[in-house]
């Protein structure tokens, strides 16, 4: 079967979906929802043939209900019980382990905001599916984290101020990031010059911050390697 993408696109500003499709292949078929609204997630969704599902970073805290977060949800879990494989980006990862879960797998981080190109600890078994270094270099925003995945899961990656930076879910055909891997170095800091008064208010000197870029092309590796998982 082609391969065929679906993002849902969870963010306020609507920039998710450009800076993801950026990093898909040009041969795949991809189709894009904005979601901000009970309305905006169509309820036949889940009966479509599509074989990889990629749920957006938002600025929406998942510890709030949103408008869709009930269609959500089920979408998530209809799509579990398909075999569709998901993948989950920052607010999207924490919506899919809420589903699988409960409320309770994620929290407002005791540590606070994470922002900027931050280092990860990759796993052994990281190491060997992504070909990734001990210790990278990713692009963060967020408050919120995941403190509980589905049953089965394997962590790939963690540091200092989430546990759960990345996982892989063979079961139940899920891929989670706490990081953003669809940013680069110029859409990455570009974001972060574009969010210049909101980070420097929580006292992050964002001229520091543009200084740093990611340590590999984190999203030719996270998105390739996705897409290559097949229901079998």
């Amino acid at each position: 079967m082609k391969t065929k993408v679906l993002i849902l696109d969870y963010s306020v500003n609507r920039a998710e979906t450009a800076v993801i499709k950026s990093c898909l292949p040009k041969d795949v078929n991809i189709t894009s929802l904005f979601i901000d609204t009970e309305e905006s997630f169509p309820i036949h969704l889940i009966g479509m043939d599509y074989t990889h599902v990629i749920h957006s970073g938002s600025a929406l805290s998942i510890n709030a209900t949103a408008p869709f977060s009930e269609k959500a949800i089920k979408f998530i879990q209809d799509a579990k019980a398909k075999g569709v494989w998901q993948m989950g980006i920052c607010f999207g990862h924490q919506l899919i382990c809420s589903a699988l879960v409960g409320k309770y797998a994620v929290r407002s981080s005791p540590n606070g905001f994470e922002v900027g190109w931050k280092d990860l600890t990759f796993k052994d078994k990281a190491i060997t599916l992504l070909g990734v270094q001990e210790t990278e270099k990713v692009w963060q925003h967020h408050f919120d984290e995941v403190i509980d995945l589905p049953i089965g899961s394997e962590l790939l990656a963690t540091n200092k101020h989430s546990k759960v930076q990345a996982y892989i879910n063979y079961e139940f055909h899920l891929l989670g990031t706490q990081f953003h891997p669809e940013f680069n170095k110029l859409s990455g800091n570009n974001y972060f010059l574009d969010d210049r008064k909101f980070i420097e208010k929580h006292h992050f000197d964002v001229d520091k911050m543009i200084q740093h870029e990611p340590s590999f092309d984190t999203g030719k590796v996270f998105f390739n390697f996705f897409l290559t998982q097949k229901v079998k």
